[in-house]
């Protein structure tokens, strides 16, 4: 049989081991959270908006993309008043913070036209619309710098 002394002294040391793994069970679970993904992840971004224009007009359906010097790329297209905000991942709005080159993509081809008679091919029948430009892709000669935050960057076809 065991007396008070010994039964108190196997208490404390149960006790101890129960602290012992609650600790380590903490910290575990903290350790899987950092290596799983809890919390914020991913690169850090800034938003992005601007106008395009070209010749001092701005430039409606213009496609715009930021290629970062690291990371992945960010992509907008302008409005009717050239402006574009750009997203880095769906319901991401922004880019990689950092230095990027940018593209921009502008004109466009109109709907194809139906063949006037049958020996007419559909392809051959084509034409850019009236007042829609060919397709034309420019990389501006300048990289633009993104920070953290809020980044107003205008560009300017040249």
């Amino acid at each position: 049989m065991m007396n008070w002394n010994q039964n108190a002294m196997l208490e404390n040391q149960n006790r101890r081991q129960r602290n012992q793994l609650l600790s380590l069970l903490i910290l575990f679970i903290g350790m899987l959270c950092t290596l799983s993904g809890c919390g914020p992840s991913g690169p850090e971004t800034g938003e992005v908006s601007g106008v395009v224009s070209m010749g001092g007009n701005p430039v409606p359906g213009a496609s715009i993309t930021f290629y970062p010097v690291a990371g992945r790329q960010s992509f907008g297209k302008t409005d009717q008043d050239g402006r574009y905000t750009l997203e880095y991942a769906q319901d991401q709005p922004g880019a990689v913070t950092g230095q990027h080159r940018v593209k921009i993509m502008t004109g466009g081809m109109g709907a194809p036209s139906m063949p006037s008679g049958p020996a007419e091919s559909p392809s051959k029948s084509r034409s850019p619309s009236k007042g829609m430009e060919p397709p034309r892709e420019v990389t501006l000669p300048d990289m633009v710098t993104v920070e953290s935050g809020s980044n107003e960057i205008n560009l300017t076809i040249p």
